[in-house]
């Protein structure tokens, strides 16, 4: 039997819906702005609490919101999840999408599959079990084509060299094994990391944007090269100038 085990449950009417009562919406409707940066890594975080010092307002919508730390400016939401992986990632994306916004960068670390550097998404490999229960199965789930080429115009402004690719996402880190990273290269996917292709297929589903982009954290062949251990400079300011340009694309 394909996965998931109710065919086309993608069509069907939820019970559980976010926000069912609307209450947490009444409360910042008109408040927030309708643009949202995900992050998931603490050198991400701190550059926006630091960029935006006083200018930065936590953002209080009772339990709605929970697993994450979210704040707000007058240009765009950001949020620092507290956890990793789809599941996770989609409830908390789930919440705010019902809370009105209706742009998303999500940025983060990746693992390399073929060199590090900043890598621009273009499409994900579903190989994880969340996405399977908002659309059809197929192979890969997509961001939104025009806020990837806007973000995409970020990394030129600022002049950071990038790769545009395949991005693979998994729910299983400790089980990357040596004959998918193996094959996956040969098929010229750049990246691997946990939340990309379910994100995109609730957008999809939910008909709101979202794009994104990593920089890597690690190296994933016959020996693992862990560069977020043994260079954290490297990969701290990698992810603080993934940052400022999420908050270029959402400040022009």
């Amino acid at each position: 039997m394909a996965y998931p085990n109710y065919k086309n449950k993608h069509l069907e009417e939820a019970i559980i819906l976010p926000d069912h009562t609307g209450e947490a919406r009444k409360k910042v409707e008109g408040k927030i702005p309708k643009r949202c940066i995900i992050t998931y890594q603490d050198e991400a975080f701190n550059f926006l609490l630091k960029k935006y010092k006083n200018k930065a307002k936590k953002l209080e919508v009772g339990g709605t919101l929970w697993g994450c730390k979210p704040y707000y400016t007058k240009d765009f939401v950001f949020v620092y999840m507290l956890g990793v992986g789809a599941p996770h990632a989609t409830i908390v994306f789930e919440e705010l999408i019902a809370l009105g916004i209706t742009e998303f960068l999500n940025i983060g670390i990746s693992g390399g599959l073929q060199k590090p550097g900043f890598f621009l998404c273009e499409k994900a490999i579903r190989d994880e079990g969340t996405s399977q229960h908002y659309l059809p199965h197929s192979k890969y789930s997509y961001p939104d084509k025009e806020l990837t080429e806007k973000l995409e115009k970020s990394f030129k402004k600022l002049k950071v060299k990038y790769t545009k690719g395949i991005n693979w996402t998994i729910d299983a880190p400790f089980m990357e094994t040596k004959a998918e990273v193996k094959r996956y290269k040969k098929q010229g996917v750049n990246t691997v990391e946990m939340e990309a292709s379910s994100l995109f297929a609730v957008a999809k589903l939910r008909k709101v944007k979202i794009a994104a982009a990593f920089f890597t954290s690690d190296i994933l062949a016959d020996e693992w090269e862990h560069l977020y251990k043994e260079k954290p400079e490297f990969v701290g300011n990698g992810l603080e100038k993934l940052t400022e340009i999420a908050i270029d694309c959402f400040t022009k």
